[in-house]
């Protein structure tokens, strides 16, 4: 019986070909839409949160007690050996760069603002996160001497300065005066992580420690993991083994790409109700219009014995054939 019910369903749709086609059509490109879009609006999210992870904070992030708060060079990390020696030997970890930051004044000829200063090894960068690949303008080093610097794009347009150009950076060093240094612009980045493209100027760690008169220490170390699934466990080890430093995810550094991942979710919620309610509707009035034109034939077929479950059935098969196919061209 229900080798005929299908026959007859299939029949159906064949006779009536152009109204089968768009309604498969309607349920396609609904489909196709539906799973487009939710596709931007993941691949966004994840991508910010992707650059903020490999510019910035990796998985874990380690920072002297209260850095945060008050950086300050008094509270940079002071036994970094002993973290590289940990970070070195554990097979969960993939990579982990440290990184020299001190806050201060970038200043042209004509312009002058606060920045981030990072003092940063670039083969270390760019095996940890790909840092070169951000690239926007210039060449991906300090130069021969190491006097070079790289630049967030925003920054760069604000100073109104090229590659090539000159810059002078000023900062508090470990004796409490404002020491500067002259360096040129070897290249321009453009992370797409806004805190640095509009802040960051790279130096080497060389030219860093001799701007703030300081032999040993970092700010920070950031690590990268080869399973995420395994961030919380590495932190909590990390915390315990090292309490007078402060252990941070990704997620604790930059709690707005977290909360816009959970918003990104319910939006792709709603836009999913929303797309499937008007591709039922549309469904629903093609296929009313298909049974109302055939009331004379479901007539015909109730008085030579044909039980309504059985009509019901017939419905349900063309349904059924139609939204599969739809689902397979969509998907």
């Amino acid at each position: 019986m229900f080798t005929m019910t299908a026959k007859i369903a299939w029949a159906s749709l064949i006779r009536r070909r152009a109204r089968s086609v768009l309604l498969v059509l309607m349920i396609a490109v609904s489909l196709w839409g539906l799973l487009f879009m939710e596709g931007i609006y993941d691949g966004m999210t994840e991508q910010m949160i992707g650059n903020a992870i490999r510019s910035d904070s990796g998985h874990i992030s380690f920072f002297g007690k209260g850095y945060r708060l008050d950086p300050d060079l008094s509270r940079w990390i002071g036994n970094e050996k002993k973290l590289d020696a940990l970070l070195a030997d554990d097979a969960r970890v993939k990579s982990y760069v440290q990184r020299l930051k001190q806050d201060g004044l970038v200043a042209t000829a004509h312009y002058s603002r606060g920045a981030v200063l990072l003092g940063v090894d670039l083969e270390a960068e760019e095996r940890h996160g790909r840092l070169g690949g951000y690239l926007h303008q210039g060449d991906f080093h300090f130069g021969t001497k190491g006097r070079g610097a790289i630049i967030g794009y925003k920054l760069a347009e604000k100073l109104q300065v090229r590659v090539g150009g000159k810059i002078i950076v000023s900062a508090q060093d470990s004796l409490h005066e404002v020491s500067s240094a002259a360096l040129r612009i070897s290249g321009i980045l453009k992370t797409n992580n806004m805190a640095l493209d509009e802040n960051a100027v790279f130096l080497s760690k060389k030219q860093m420690r001799k701007l703030l008169a300081i032999e040993n220490g970092a700010a920070q170390i950031a690590v990268l993991l080869h399973d995420e699934g395994q961030i919380a466990g590495l932190q909590q080890e990390l915390i315990e083994k090292f309490p007078e430093l402060d252990v941070q995810r990704w997620d604790e550094l930059y709690p707005a790409l977290l909360q816009s991942r959970v918003m990104m979710e319910g939006f792709n919620l709603i836009t999913n109700l929303l797309i499937f309610c008007v591709a039922a509707l549309g469904i629903f009035g093609v296929m009313l219009v298909s049974v109302l034109e055939r009331l004379r034939e479901f007539g015909i077929m109730l008085a030579i014995g044909t039980r309504f479950s059985e009509i019901c059935k017939i419905i349900l098969a063309e349904s059924f054939f139609m939204g599969f196919i739809g689902f397979g061209l969509g998907s």
